[in-house]
């Protein structure tokens, strides 16, 4: 990996304490006070280095001291949470690590990241980490990643299974009716590097205003699906899902029979940078930003119509205390389909908060208010 230092936990060797000091160590000052303090911080990091290389106890508060002179120092902040790592300070580690992948990412500092959330207990935020890095452009990376899904697997395997369940009630004002959405997958990754998986879904969508009959108003699909399908993660963010089910309808629609048949073909692109939790006793005002990207694109015969979604948001988490965060945010949303029905062509913008209890639940309470071109 080029620009990084090939360090693993508990990996101390002289080679590399030399080589990461020369790289902190070169000064580029373009003003007499700059010099000062870089002298005053090479100085400083020679005399940490040194007790560093014979295990000193003194070494991590002269790092500590040269991270409140230099908080952008990406490589000192990496060695410091290496130390932290090694002393089995985890939440003082995973800090460092966080604050220097956010200024530099890396892969290499994200797999640090994983392995510290692993010894804080936080299995289901490293487990994901680590599925990312399989798909990281790194051998050495993807290895290290799989070997540790292994270890930590209670099969022994990287190979596992996995269980989502995804749940959103929200009422909407524009349709003045609250709309319900459950899906519950499980699903076996194929491969050793999980980028084919098979799946089994339940699916159910519905609303509190639909009415079936002679003369039926529909505002959801108002059924329950089961399904069985393949999906495939050729590339970091881009997800393929191809499943055949079949729905059964919940409101009679006297248009169409059920049970029926229900294909769908649908390609995922997600990308993002999110905002790092950092744990605090009291209540901060962090304002760290963060932004995301979610698009899709499929064919779904319950419409015979391909429907476009592309989603763009960005914005600021604005309180961290304990595990409870709160953000607020501005969000972009365009649909589009071939068959151009007008409930799947429209454009919006709108700005939210959310809050999360806690990082470790998976429940968000979000409230939103949009403005659109229908």
């Amino acid at each position: 990996m080029t620009g990084e230092l090939p360090w693993t936990f508990g990996a101390r060797t002289t080679t590399r304490l030399v080589a990461l000091a020369c790289f902190v160590l070169t000064p580029f000052s373009l003003s007499r006070g700059q010099a000062v303090n870089d002298t005053a911080l090479a100085a400083l990091l020679s005399r940490a280095y040194a007790l560093l290389a014979i295990n000193s106890p003194e070494a991590p508060s002269l790092f500590e001291r040269a991270v409140e002179l230099d908080s952008s120092n990406v490589l000192v902040r990496k060695q410091l949470g290496y130390l932290y790592q090694g002393n089995g300070k985890f939440e003082e580690a995973l800090r460092q690590f966080v604050a220097a992948d956010r200024m530099q990412p890396s892969d290499s500092t994200k797999l640090q990241v994983a392995y510290v959330l692993s010894a804080l207990g936080r299995t289901p935020e490293a487990t994901e980490l680590l599925h990312t890095l399989q798909l990281s452009p790194y051998q050495d990376i993807r290895d290290r990643a799989t070997n540790q899904l292994a270890s930590s697997s209670p099969t022994g395997s990287a190979a596992e299974s996995w269980t989502r369940v995804y749940a959103a009630p929200y009422y909407d004002t524009r349709w003045n009716t609250t709309f319900f959405q459950i899906n519950f997958e499980r699903g076996y990754s194929l491969t050793s590097d999980r980028r084919v998986g098979a799946f089994g879904t339940v699916m159910y969508s519905g609303d509190a205003r639909s009415t079936g009959g002679q003369a039926p108003a529909i505002f959801s699909d108002n059924a329950i699906i089961f399904a069985l399908g393949l999906r495939l993660q050729p590339l970091t963010g881009l997800r393929v899902s191809i499943q055949q089910g079949v729905a059964f309808d919940l409101i009679d629609r006297r248009s169409s029979s059920s049970p029926r048949g229900d294909f769908r073909a649908v390609g995922v692109y997600a990308w993002g940078i999110y905002a790092p939790h950092m744990y605090h006793a009291d209540l901060k005002v962090p304002g760290r930003p963060f932004a995301d990207l979610y698009s899709s694109f499929g064919y779904y015969s319950r419409y015979t119509n391909g429907i476009g979604y592309i989603q763009g948001r960005a914005g600021l988490r604005m309180i961290e205390v304990a595990k409870t965060v709160a953000d607020v945010y501005a969000r972009a949303d365009i649909v589009r389909d071939t068959e151009k029905q007008f409930y799947n062509n429209q454009s919006e913008g709108s700005v939210g908060a959310r809050i999360i209890p806690n990082i470790d639940w998976g429940l968000y309470l979000v409230g939103e208010f949009h403005r659109g071109m229908y």
